[in-house]
This record gives C-alpha cells, structure tokens and sequence, in this order.
C-alpha cells in the first residue's frame, strides 16, 4: 500500500526528467488514478494517459484544492506562494526521492550533499564500493532519477540536491556533507534557508554523519554532533601537501588521476565514509585505476589550434574557481568569469588573481559587469576583457590572450539566463574554442 491508495486526484508538478520518472512509476502501481501534469511553461509532449494544466492555470487549480496529492519535482521551489495556497486548501505533497524511500524500507542508504563535490564524492563511492565486489546502485541527482529504481542489494547511493533535501522525510543511514558555500538562494529565498535545507539531511541522529573539518560553516553548524565522523582533520582522513593520509599514516593513492587538493579532500571524505561502513584496506591504499571524471569539472580538451583548455562549468560559485586556479596554478591562464547573478562575494576570488595574476580576465555576463564594478578604481596587473557573450569573450581571447595560455571556464556563477543550464554552457564553450 502507498500514500495514493485512496486517492481520486493526483498531479505531478514540473515535468522534466524527475515528473516523468514520476509518470512512469504512477502508472505502473496505480494505473486507474488519473493524473495531471502542472508546469509553469507548455510541454513539448502532454502524454496521453494524463492531462496538463499550464501557468495559471495550475496556479488556480493547486489553490482550489483541486487534488488530493502532488509530487513535486526538485526544480520547483518549496517556498513558492502556490504551495502555501494548495497546503491551505488541503492539497499533500510529496517527491519523488520520498516515494523511492517508502518503498524501499530496508535499502542500506548512503547519501551526499554539499554545495560542491557531491557528484565526484558519489561515482567514487560507487567505484570503490563495486571494486570491492559489493552490489551497489547510484541514483538521484547524479541523473538518474531515484523513484522506480531497485537498491542496491548491499548499499545504494544518492546524490541529493538542497532542492530534494528541502522536503525530505526519511533519513539516510549514512549522509557525506562536503561543505556549504553560497549557491541557490532564488529558490531557497536566502542563504541561511539554503544551508538549513541542506543540513535537514542530518537531522536524525541515528544518520552516521561524515563532515568536512575543512567547511567553516558546516564545522560551526554541527559542532559537537553526535554519531558523527569528521574527516580534513589531522587525526583523521585528510589531504596534505598533495597526498593523503589517515592520521600520521599515508595512504597509497598513486593512481588518483583526479587534479587539485579539493579532489583529494573528496577522495578523503570518501575513505572516511567507506572505513566506517567497513570497507577493508581504505586505510593503507584506494586503487582508482579506470575511475573517470564527469564532464564540465576540468575537462581538459584541445582548441582547433592546439591550445589548452579547460570546461570547469561546473563551478558556479566563486570558492569553485578559486580551487580550480589552484589546480592550475602552473600554467598561464586566460580566465572566464561570470554568469548569473546570486549575489555572490568575488573579494577572496579578486584578492587571488591581484596575487596570482592570469594571463588574461576575460568578463562575462550578468556577474562580470558587477566584477567590472568591484575592480573599479585600482591598476590590475593583467589585462580585462568585458565581452558581450561567450562567444565574443573567446573570439577577443583568441585575438589577446599569449599563444601558450591555457583556456578556463571556471565562472564562479550559475548559467541561468544564458544557458539552459552548465552543461549546455561547458558545450557551448568546447565548440566555440573547437571553431
């Protein structure tokens, strides 16, 4: 039996990647309840087994009270004044990672989250975890949409996002938080509403927590947490002077293949979770050979003349960038900074670059222009490109930037307004430096 028994009208709110797992799952187990789509903008495709409402419409139809349930998907925001209007009319939601939950009761459960690195933390999880021959899933927000997919027989891992983390009712067994930085505040109304979304994912206390000592605000928020592991610090698993340890005792890690302290910090975060779970050996080597990275998180390719370059699209706040920059801090840069605006503080990323000057700045909108403003007024010891778009921001790169300087896109701002989302900027940026 699930929540819907009983019910007459159910929706589904937002139909990309989550609302249509949701559609699928609705019409295998409850194939007579009628179901309607509500989306803020016209379907490419209304499905046949189910209506649409779009806009307003749905607006109306959620304050009416109009069904018994709604399952939200992850882009559309809690905090919306809709919802407060359907919760008053009587209308329950509910989401999709919630639904996978309930029907998978007994799944050994580990979750991660964190404004960055959560995405890497996962695949290596699930890499090291099958290397050691256990049968795993991976599912959530690294794509793969939790509800209708079977757990793992021995652990399943999910990735989640604040969005997911906002209304989630279960609690994982185990829960990797990596760091908070500021990100998402549209549709979490704030920053301090975004970091305690986030952290709602250990509010259980029988999660087993693994933190990183190295978040300043995530040591402060779960200071003296019980059934909590942390891990960056001295006595525990940490990454130092490039190579990893636990304790005093270093580990064999030669075949990392992943660039950057911030990757080996997440390599650390990842042993920390797997020696407590039991995975035998974390403390004396991780074998890493055939692991590859995700695209858009220092991608490294060629341009058409040969140069260097690097699609880190990923990085959509300003402490991403600068971990990038360090990552590359033995090469002559032409930067590519900027994007939409989330009120982000550049003055650690501007501090950096006045300390380690690029080869070239090159400024993008909506944040480049405020990043213009900020620099205002004192002489840069590098040259600063303000471009229109992308596209000219790399055609005057081409024209300014030394032959031998290396490429990066690393803007330290979301795409939203430009791009559909990272992805389709980091494959924008690849064709434009492939032209």
């Amino acid at each position: 039996m699930t929540i819907f028994e009983g019910a007459r009208r159910v929706a589904i709110w937002g139909y990309g990647r989550e609302g249509r797992a949701a559609r699928d799952w609705l019409a295998a187990r409850h194939p007579h309840l009628p179901v309607t789509i509500l989306n803020d903008s016209p379907l490419e495709e209304t499905p046949a087994d189910a209506a649409a409402l779009i806009g307003a419409d749905a607006a109306q139809a959620l304050a009416r009270g109009d069904f018994d349930w709604v399952v939200k998907s992850p882009g559309v925001s809690l905090y919306r004044p809709e919802i407060a209007q359907a919760k008053a009319a009587g209308v329950r939601f509910t989401s999709g990672v919630n639904l996978w939950f309930a029907e998978n009761p007994g799944a050994h459960t580990i979750a991660v989250t964190g404004t960055k690195g959560k995405s890497t933390c996962v695949r290596l999880i699930h890499h090291l975890l099958r290397a050691a021959g256990r049968d795993v899933a991976l599912i959530g927000n690294v794509g793969v949409p939790a509800l209708g997919q079977a757990p793992g027989r021995d652990h399943t891992i999910l990735e989640l996002s604040s969005y997911q983390i906002a209304d989630l009712d279960a609690a994982p067994d185990v829960a990797l938080v990596t760091n908070l930085y500021v990100d998402h505040t549209p549709w979490h109304g704030s920053v301090a509403q975004y970091h305690r979304d986030k952290l709602r994912l250990l509010d259980d206390p029988r999660t087993l927590a693994v933190l990183n000592a190295n978040s300043e605000k995530l040591a402060a928020a779960m200071n003296g947490r019980p059934h909590t592991i942390w891990y960056g610090a001295p006595d525990g698993f940490h990454a130092r002077e490039g190579r990893l340890f636990c304790g005093a005792q270093e580990i064999d890690a030669s075949n990392f293949p992943l660039r950057g302290a911030h990757n080996l910090e997440n390599l650390a975060g990842v042993c920390a979770l797997l020696d407590a779970i039991g995975a035998a050996g974390v403390r004396a080597r991780v074998d890493l050979a055939g692991f590859a990275q995700l695209r858009h998180r220092q991608e490294e390719f060629r341009g058409a003349d040969g140069r260097a370059c690097v699609n880190d699209s990923i990085s959509t706040v300003p402490e991403a960038t600068l971990v990038a920059l360090r990552a590359y801090a033995d090469a002559k840069i032409a930067l590519f900074l900027g994007g939409a605006d989330r009120g982000q503080d550049h003055a650690e990323l501007l501090a950096f670059l006045a300390a380690h000057p690029p080869a070239l700045l090159v400024l993008l909108p909506d944040t480049g222009r405020r990043i213009a403003q900020e620099m205002a007024g004192r002489d840069w010891p590098f040259p600063v490109i303000e471009a229109a778009s992308l596209a000219q921001g790399v055609e005057q790169a081409r024209a300014q930037a030394p032959s031998d300087a290396l490429f990066l896109l690393s803007p330290a701002a979301p795409s939203f307004g430009h791009f559909r989302d990272f992805e389709e900027r980091g494959d924008a940026f690849i064709a434009l430096c492939a032209a």
